[in-house]
């Protein structure tokens, strides 16, 4: 769970793996057209954007083992969202917009 800025900032950088079954997620603290960037990924992710209980976008994005985040591409919500979702690639490719996405306490 990546609940402070500095954490949302981190996010999975730096990271030569994630294992199967676990990821990050960023809840954000305004329902906004968020932005995340790949700097300093060294492997590809899923990502979900949601909103409330929906899927709003999903995408597999390409790492970016640039430290800059200005010089690695951007990924921006399709809409306003509430919360982000970066799992291991591949994980949520029986996932689509208009899902139900059920966020809960472990």
């Amino acid at each position: 769970l990546a609940d402070t800025a500095n954490e949302q900032k981190e996010g999975l950088a730096g990271r030569e793996e994630i294992p199967v079954g676990t990821g990050m997620l960023f809840p954000f603290g305004e329902r906004a057209e968020h932005q995340m960037w790949m700097a300093g990924m060294q492997v590809p992710i899923d990502v979900a954007w949601i909103d409330d209980d929906r899927v709003i976008g999903v995408a597999t994005l390409d790492p970016c083992t640039e430290i800059d985040q200005t010089t690695c591409p951007r990924s921006t919500a399709p809409g306003p969202a509430t919360a982000l979702l970066e799992v291991p690639a591949g994980a949520l490719a029986d996932v689509a917009a208009g899902d139900v996405a059920t966020l809960r306490e472990p």
